[in-house]
Parts: C-alpha cells; sequence; structure tokens
C-alpha cells in the first residue's frame, strides 16, 4: 500500500476490530477524500506556523543509510522510516504554500 504525497487512496482497507479478517472494500460514496486532498489541508493549516515546520525540516533529517532520524521504530530508538519521511513532506509541502501565499 503506498500512501506517499499525491498518490490516490487505497482501493481497500484493513478491516476494524482486531483480528485479521481481510480487507474491506471501501464504498464508492464514503465521505474520505482523496489523499492529496488532506495532505494540503493539513500544509494549508501549517503554512502560516513558520517556526513549527522549519522545526519539522530541520528534525526530520536523513542518516548516513538513508532513514529518517526522527522517525524510529517503537521503543527501539533505531531509524526506521525511509527519507523523506511523511512529517518532512508535510512540512516540506507548509513551506511551499507559504512561499506561495507571501508572493515569493
Amino acid at each position: 500500500m503506498n500512501l506517499s504525497w499525491g498518490a490516490d487512496p487505497p482501493a481497500m482497507w484493513p478491516a476494524h476490530g482486531g483480528g485479521a479478517r481481510g480487507p474491506v472494500a471501501v464504498r464508492e460514496d464514503a465521505a474520505v477524500p482523496p489523499a492529496s486532498t488532506l495532505h494540503h489541508r493539513l500544509a494549508d493549516e501549517l503554512a502560516p506556523m513558520v517556526e513549527v515546520w522549519e522545526r519539522l525540516l530541520a528534525t526530520h533529517q536523513p542518516d548516513r543509510s538513508g532513514r529518517c532520524r526522527t522517525c524510529t521504530q517503537g521503543g527501539t530508538g533505531l531509524p526506521g522510516t525511509h527519507w523523506p519521511c511523511a512529517l518532512h513532506g508535510l512540512a516540506d509541502l507548509a513551506r511551499r504554500r507559504h512561499r506561495l501565499a507571501e508572493g515569493a
């Protein structure tokens, strides 16, 4: 399942309620906006918070193996997410939205 920036949402989602019962089809009329719309809405909210997205960009940087230093595997402290991670991508999108709004 690929939920990268701008990708379409997957056609199937995992079942809820414990246990691996298999995927459940998403209804066509479900009120789930496309992933890119959610990312852009989040970035629009984050754009005026310059200190927040600057800090996210500064802390979510790659290590020598190309993994995010901040996004670690739970309980281990070991980098587990390939860079750029989702938070870096969101912060970068917010920075671009901010610059567009500023006219730069």
